[in-house]
């Protein structure tokens, strides 16, 4: 399976205005290009989440890949595709006289839905494929993340059936391994110029939330905002009910 593209979370919200200043307060800033009243991204250190308040539902976002290609691998390996450029002006898929993609046709987008309906949604436009291709060939330098002031984000999936889980997340080329508390998911070695982390959670319903991995040194912040101590931390809610926590030390892979 060909790499997937960059990572990104896309979060719903049905209170942009009351969320992003949650979050700010936190001490995320603004980044990227926003629509008023419609998306708005924010990030603390290199870990960035985006609001949209037109989504259904949280997805996980890969941008830059070439989708006809990935789409076709994907499809081999036995899994479900979904909106395939459902939209007609959203580049269409162009042949050349041999059959082949055109070089500046691989772009588009599709879904796919891993056991517990967590969407994955994949979509490049046109001049995300150099800067992608860029770093998986190495010529952007590597460094580590930048934690910011908050720890190292990991997206957090409760699944019904671990097994089942890791099981869809391999099939699709990432590494998948067991873990304290539930499993791991990550880009395969080869691609660790396109890194980012998933930890998933067995539960009796699916659901996801955010954890923070640092040194939760900002005790004071958290109990402002309304997070309450636990074992290892802070939990809590933002405007939009959902669950964030704050864990010392760090468990996560590399």
């Amino acid at each position: 399976m060909g790499p997937l593209g960059f990572y990104s979370i896309c979060l719903k919200t049905d209170h942009l205005e009351e969320t992003v200043a949650f979050y700010r307060r936190l001490g995320f800033r603004p980044v990227g290009e926003d629509a008023p009243g419609l998306r708005v991204s924010l990030a603390n250190g290199d870990y960035a989440l985006t609001f949209m308040t037109f989504l259904d539902a949280n997805l996980i976002n890969f941008r830059g890949a070439h989708i006809h290609r990935l789409m076709h691998e994907i499809l081999t390996a036995g899994v479900v595709v979904t909106g395939y450029n459902e939209m007609p002006d959203q580049q269409p898929l162009t042949l050349d006289e041999e059959g082949k993609p055109l070089p500046d046709n691989e772009c588009g987008h599709f879904t796919v839905q891993d056991p517990d309906g967590h969407e994955l949604f994949f979509n490049t436009h046109p001049h995300e494929r150099a800067p992608f291709e860029a770093a998986l060939a190495g010529e952007v330098e590597k460094r580590d993340q930048d934690a910011g002031s908050l720890g190292r984000l990991v997206y957090c999936l409760d699944v019904t059936d671990l097994d089942a889980s890791l099981a869809f997340y391999q099939t699709i080329g990432l590494r998948g391994f067991r873990g304290l508390g539930g499993a791991w998911v990550t880009p395969p070695a080869r691609n660790r110029a396109i890194h980012f982390v998933l930890q998933l959670r067995e539960s009796r319903s699916p659901g996801s939330f955010l954890r923070f991995y640092g040194d939760v040194a900002n005790g004071d912040l958290l109990s402002a905002e309304g997070f309450d101590p636990e074992a290892n931390g802070w939990a809590g809610v933002d405007p939009d009910g959902r669950r964030l926590e704050f864990l010392g030390g760090s468990m996560l892979p590399r």
